[in-house]
């Protein structure tokens, strides 16, 4: 397992489908700016069973994800708290599950963010999002950034170079 100072970021969605890639594209441009020694980043189809063991290991989880719900071009930010049900093998796999489930197998539950917007098409593309999508796509990245602290940017070496002169 990862080590538990570090964040965790996931991202959602079929790159087939339109705007449904908004996480995983959130998740690609934050790769460019993050320290990936303080940030995992993964992204992939869909919530999994198997992404307890990363949840468990975190200290912070943010979920990057479109939705069929809620104001179209502004994200919304949700703190997940317990899911009711604990559903491990169920076809229909949520978010709160695997944060339960990091508790129920390893014993630990960190803080967790759910960070959606509305998507405005879910036609089938290959990883073209929407116009509306695109500008909620920087604003998901930028409160994302903005959960996790300035300490999680990358560092640029010229940068620390000056600031040492």
């Amino acid at each position: 397992m990862p080590d538990a100072k570090q964040i965790l970021v996931i991202g959602f969605g079929s790159t087939l489908r339109g705007d449904d890639a908004l996480g995983r594209v959130a998740c690609q441009r934050l790769r460019t700016v993050v320290d990936p020694l303080r940030v995992k980043i993964i992204d992939q189809a869909a919530p999994t069973p198997e992404l307890a063991a990363d949840v468990a290991a975190a200290s912070l989880v943010i979920f990057l994800d479109a939705s069929v719900k809620g104001p179209a071009g502004r994200p919304v930010i949700q703190r997940l708290h317990q899911a009711r049900h604990l559903n491990a093998m169920g076809h229909a796999f949520d978010l709160r599950a695997v944060v339960d489930l990091a508790d129920r197998l390893y014993g630990r539950r960190p803080q967790t963010y759910l960070i959606s917007c509305r998507g405005q098409t879910f036609d089938l593309s290959d990883n073209r999002l929407s116009n509306e999508a695109k500008a909620a796509c920087n604003l998901i990245v930028q409160h994302t950034l903005e959960l996790m602290g300035p300490a999680t940017r990358r560092r640029d070496p010229d940068t620390l170079l000056m600031q040492a002169d």
